[in-house]
């Protein structure tokens, strides 16, 4: 597992502020299902659908099926190591071994936009 791309992965499924709202409501309690999800959002159920996958598509959420319910759940676990994986990058007093630079950074940014 490649942490930093990884992380990438996490920042950019957060940049946009209805997947932060939907973060957000994911939080607040276990599990919920895409429908009321949809009905709290005042948005398209495709709509909702599409944003959700880029947060399971980045570890943040998971959703499991019964029957023709879809239910979703914030990795809350996953979503923490990214904050603090950020934390990291601006604390004083962390050296960071693993951070690329130079040819492997390149590398780095160019494998991870496939």
């Amino acid at each position: 597992m490649d942490e930093w791309k990884d992380l990438k992965g996490a920042v950019k499924a957060l940049a946009g502020v209805t997947r932060l709202s939907m973060v957000y409501h994911l939080a607040k309690q276990k599990e919920i299902t895409v429908t009321d999800l949809t009905a709290i959002l005042g948005l398209s159920q495709p709509l909702v659908s599409w944003h959700l996958r880029k947060l399971r598509r980045a570890g943040l959420a998971e959703t499991r099926r019964v029957g023709r319910q879809v239910y979703c759940s914030l990795n809350k676990e996953y979503f923490l190591q990214c904050l603090h994986r950020l934390e990291r990058l601006v604390d004083p007093t962390e050296q960071i071994a693993t951070f690329p630079v130079g040819d492997a950074l390149i590398e780095a940014e160019m494998s991870s936009e496939n």
